[in-house]
């Protein structure tokens, strides 16, 4: 049978015997288990002095005081407290003159604790006693338990309770009122949505008192009410009952009442727990002093030992009050002596400490550290305790019940079980790769395994659970099938065990030599040893392990010696290739591999030494980062510094057509130097403008990573060489190029087609000239042709629209306002300068000519902007925004205001408008005004003149002509986009000067008429022949200019 795939538990067994969460082990699996625990004495709990202390010393004093001892067992959640009680209980055996009580953490309530209290006690009082606990249990379902328990509790505070009205204050004088705090207890609406619901404080202590629980809670305080327990929604008080409402408005209003109130239930709460029991405080001392004082009378000691303190909640004081009771009462009968020993967390017993400390005859901790700078555990006390646990699941549990048995019988003297690994065929090679202690193997673990795994774990004070849950049962729970099918160890073991150790060079070179069983190779190095580079285990390992063994000049990682207890034997199946022989080295305190090679470690740290401290912890903090640990800000700052100004020189932005200064610069608004970030595990909400470069740019992808964190220790290094010259130095210089390569090209991407949220990319240039094209349109350059149209693009928008139509200058201005960063955006893209200039010189017109052809058809923007484009461009998001909602206005507006003034003009001139003619008409009436002295209308002769001879040079039939094609494209229902381009057109001298020429045209003819008519009125008054004659003279000329008048 091969030891390759082999496995040697068993899987039930594992979740038997390493279940510490949820299962009491059997006697005899504990016992096979069982290793001594570290622990230091203190004669009292606040005793600054450590004495280191193991359990057999504790045994013996424990028994050696002569009718009392009381000790507690302290420390935090998981070190063995419990465990350690069990072990007393196991030693300690009842006799006829010795009752020995052991009150369980699983599986236990105050229900129960009571019942095993009162077991063996014989007599009337005691039967009442547990007639009284069964009654409530037995008849009672849990929601009518917990109503009891509220019930009780309401009594309790209430003015019904027991209190001294003279020491309470006025907070609690209230409280306890008839409108007080009882109201909101027995108010149906809070009963039902606050006091008894699921899950709430008092289903909790139902449980506590009655309810069976397989699995371990860790207690380190008692189970009490909180200020969060309490019901403080404001929206509650209308549904409150009119009794509860002044109460509760109250509390919800005042922090100190709430205070307050927690107070006060908590201090009331043993009671209701001691009622819902039906038994009062006082009938819980009774039963304890009738107890003790019926062993006295048989002269029976009594052994109390409590896994967990905690599990007495409601009862605990009693009981406390009734252990520390030393067996000789004055005035009293005697007493059964009693030894109690409980555990109990630190924080849980706090509030014990000061009314019971003098009477404690000493304390045990667990919290075990060191005490004379010496440690209380050892890699040899872990070995060995792990190696009691592989033995129990790899034995039959027949085996084990038979040693236990066996070993009761001889008084048990904490023996190990017979080794199942003495049977075993593959002993030899199992001890040679992976080592043993007290003659069990440590498979599949090794010494460096445990230490590496328990460091990842358990990162304070030795914890046993966490040695057991975390590290025995995980692996051989979650590792049996991978060895099998020949897959261990799998990366599921890295992510359970945490952060790699190894270097990122390291992991490349793992990489490069074995690409195919990489990810179990480097976890199988990182922590089966103490390695930093490549190495071979013993031959044995990777055989079990079905993991190749590299050949060639490879390290090997180098075992430890008996030095730390650990036995391993030679291999004598080491392949003929392997051209490095280890050399055993005993090494101090156990940590540490020496290879006995030219291109050792040693080697390695002997060339480390010459590198400055600062750069050598610079580089392992980038192998912390690339094992997923944090990069500090320091560092990471002086890595930007070099990294931005590389990627500005790697990308040549004349051959990109693209200018740089615009895009990378301290000015830029696209790539900053501060837009460079880095990967963190933790989440981080920094909000970067323009492109912003995440370094790994693929986080997810581990080669990557590991490459741009070697990438980084390339700088770092040739910072401080100033050349690639550094050990391995070409090596560095390869995959910092080929990355920068990789970033520079990314940047460059992005600054073509910025990144989107949603991921997919958007080129911006379309959308900005088309807004660009309508900019200049709407500016009255020549937009006719598509040369034209692209020198437009870049001419400036400096015309004054003062007369166009409302909603035409907002949108014109609203485009000018934009045009200079819109002009940027394209010209930062399809342009290239030439030498030194700043101004560029070249263009890729092929960018802008498809939507320039697009956008002409109807001079209506084609192009599509993402909704998730977010304020990356807001020139294009502005500009575009109101060229959607008043492009269609201000062309409706435009035609209106353009149409007025042209109807105006045809309906004084016609529409065949005969300007010669009507010039000169209005020429020779000006002259017979003048000869006639009836010139009026405000304005002079000579200022006439130049009216009419202004309106002579304007271009009207250009002007005519465009405005019939606007009718007739708008008559015809087309697109209103494509009459933009004509009411474009710059006629507004031409709609000036014909709109001057008919107001003061008409004003002089008006007013030059009806000074006419007056004077003839008046020269008809005059009699005579000579001025018969005259008048008639004047006549003549003023009805020769009426006529002309009325011919224009």
């Amino acid at each position: 049978m091969s030891f390759e795939n082999f496995v040697c538990w068993d899987l039930e067994k594992v979740r038997r015997v390493m279940n510490v969460e949820a299962i009491q082990a059997d006697n005899h699996l504990f016992l096979a288990t069982h290793h001594p625990i570290a622990m230091y004495l203190q004669d009292l709990i606040e005793a600054p002095s450590r004495i280191e202390y193991d359990e057999e010393k504790f045994l013996k004093d424990f028994l050696a005081e002569n009718n009392f001892a009381f000790v507690p067992v302290l420390g935090g959640s998981g070190t063995g407290k419990s465990h350690l009680i069990r072990w007393l209980a196991a030693k300690i055996q009842s006799t006829s003159k010795r009752k020995v009580l052991l009150i369980p953490k699983i599986g236990t309530n105050l229900k129960d604790i009571i019942i095993r209290i009162l077991d063996g006690m014989e007599g009337q009082k005691f039967d009442e006693y547990r007639q009284r606990i069964d009654r409530t249990s037995n008849s009672l379902t849990e929601i009518q338990i917990r109503e009891n328990l509220l019930n009780q509790l309401a009594i309790a505070i209430g003015p019904n309770g027991q209190h001294d009205y003279n020491n309470l204050n006025d907070n609690q004088q209230y409280i306890v009122g008839e409108d007080g705090l009882e109201t909101l207890l027995y108010d149906n609406f809070f009963r039902r949505s606050y006091w008894l619901k699921d899950g709430g404080i008092i289903q909790q202590l139902v449980a506590h008192i009655f309810g069976q629980s397989d699995t371990v809670e860790n207690i380190e305080a008692r189970k009490e009410f909180s200020v969060n327990d309490l019901p403080k929604n404001v929206t509650n008080f209308k549904q409150a009952g009119s009794s509860a409402q002044a109460f509760y408005s109250y509390l919800i209003s005042n922090d100190d009442i709430q205070v307050e109130t927690v107070k006060w239930l908590n201090r009331h709460l043993d009671n209701a727990i001691t009622r819902v029991l039906d038994l009062g405080r006082e009938d819980l001392q009774r039963l304890m002093r009738e107890v003790r004082e019926t062993l006295a009378e048989q002269e029976i000691e009594l052994v109390l030992l409590i896994e967990d303190f905690a599990k007495l909640q409601g009862i605990d004081r009693e009981v406390l009050e009734a252990v520390l009771a030393r067996p000789e009462q004055p005035g009293k009968k005697p007493l059964c002596a009693i030894r109690t020993a409980l555990a109990c967390t630190t924080g849980y017993f706090a509030s014990f400490v000061d009314t019971i400390k003098q009477r404690i005859t000493f304390s045990v901790n667990l919290d075990v550290g060191t005490v004379n700078n010496k440690s209380l555990v050892t890699q040899a006390d872990i070995q060995k305790f792990v190696a009691r646990y592989l033995n129990a699941v790899r034995l039959d549990d027949q085996a084990i019940l038979d040693w236990a048995n066996n070993n009761q019988e001889q008084d048990y003297k904490n023996e190990a079980p017979v080794s199942f690994c003495n049977e075993c065929k593959h002993r030899q090679a199992c001890d040679a790769g992976f080592g043993s202690i007290n003659e069990i193997g440590l498979y599949p673990f090794n010494s460096e395994a445990l230490e590496q795994m328990l460091g990842r774990v358990n990162k304070g004070t030795f914890n046993p659970r966490i040695l057991i849950k975390d590290v025995l049962k995980y692996t051989l729970d979650n590792g049996l099938e991978d060895i099998r099918k020949g897959s261990f160890p799998s990366t599921s073991l890295r992510a359970h065990f945490g952060n790699m150790r190894l270097s990122a060079i390291a992991q490349s070179n793992i990489k490069s030599k074995d690409p195919q069983n990489f990810e179990r190779r480097a976890v199988l190095i990182d922590l089966w040893t103490n390695s930093q580079e490549l190495c071979n285990l013993p031959i044995e390992v990777h055989t079990a392990f079905n993991l190749p063994y590299i050949q060639g000049n490879i390290n090997f990682a180098e075992t430890k010696t008996e030095l730390n207890q650990v036995r391993y034997t030679t291999s004598q199946s080491q392949p003929s290739q392997v051209t490095q022989t280890p050399r055993a080295v005993e090494t101090q305190g156990g940590r540490g591999y020496k290879v006995d090679s030219k291109t050792s470690i040693e080697t390695t740290e002997q060339s480390e030494a010459e590198i400055p401290e600062k750069l050598q912890e610079q580089i392992r903090i980038l192998d912390n980062w690339n094992n997923q640990g944090i990069l500090p800000q320091d560092l990471a700052a002086y890595l930007r510094e070099f990294i931005y100004p590389a990627i500005i020189a790697r990308i040549q932005w004349d051959d990109e057509l693209l200018l740089g200064k615009v895009f990378a610069s301290s000015t830029s608004k696209y790539f900053k130097q501060r837009n460079i970030v880095y990967y963190s595990p933790r989440v981080t909400r920094e909000t970067i403008s323009g492109v912003k470069l995440s370094l790994p740019l693929n986080p997810n992808d581990s080669d990557e990573f590991r490459e741009t964190a070697i990438a980084f220790q390339a700088i770092l290094q040739y910072k401080y060489y100033k050349n690639w010259k550094f050990p391995d130095g070409d090596y560095y210089f390869r995959i910092y190029s080929k990355l920068l390569d990789k970033w520079s090209q990314y940047v460059l991407n992005t600054i073509r087609l910025y990144d989107r949220e949603s991921g997919e990319v958007w080129n911006p240039v379309p959308a900005a000239v088309e807004l660009l094209a309508i900019a200049a349109t709407m500016a009255g350059h020549a937009t006719n042709s598509l040369e034209n149209l692209i020198n437009a693009l870049f001419l400036d928008l400096d015309r004054d629209d003062a007369t166009r139509s409302q909603s035409w200058k907002k949108l014109y201005d609203s485009l000018k306002k934009q045009r200079d960063d819109l002009l940027e955006v394209v010209r930062s893209r399809i342009a290239c300068t030439k030498g030194s200039s700043p101004q560029f010189q070249i263009i890729d017109v092929v960018q802008i000519i498809e939507p320039l052809e697009k956008v002409r058809k109807s001079w209506k923007p084609q192009c599509e902007i993402p909704l998730d484009f977010g304020d990356k461009f807001p020139e294009i998001s502005k500009a575009r925004q109101q060229v959607d909602q008043l492009l269609e206005q201000a062309i409706q507006e435009e035609y209106d205001r353009q149409f007025k003034s042209y109807n105006l003009l045809i309906s004084d001139l016609g529409e065949d408008i005969k300007k010669t003619e009507v010039l000169d008409a209005v020429k020779s009436a000006l002259e017979h005004a003048q000869d006639a002295a009836v010139l009026r209308g405000g304005k002079s002769a000579e200022e006439l003149t130049k009216v009419i001879d202004q309106f002579r040079r304007t271009a009207i039939t250009k002007y005519q002509d465009v405005m019939k094609r606007v009718q007739t494209e708008k008559e015809a229902g087309n697109d209103s986009g494509k009459i933009l381009q004509l009411l474009s057109e710059d006629f507004q001298k031409v709609i000036f000067d014909s709109s001057q020429f008919l107001r003061y045209t008409n004003n002089f003819l008006d007013a030059s008429i009806l000074k006419a008519r007056e004077s003839i009125n008046d020269l008809e008054e005059f009699e005579g022949g000579s001025i018969e004659s005259c008048y008639q003279g004047i006549k003549e000329d003023l009805a020769d200019l009426q006529s002309l008048i009325n011919e224009i």
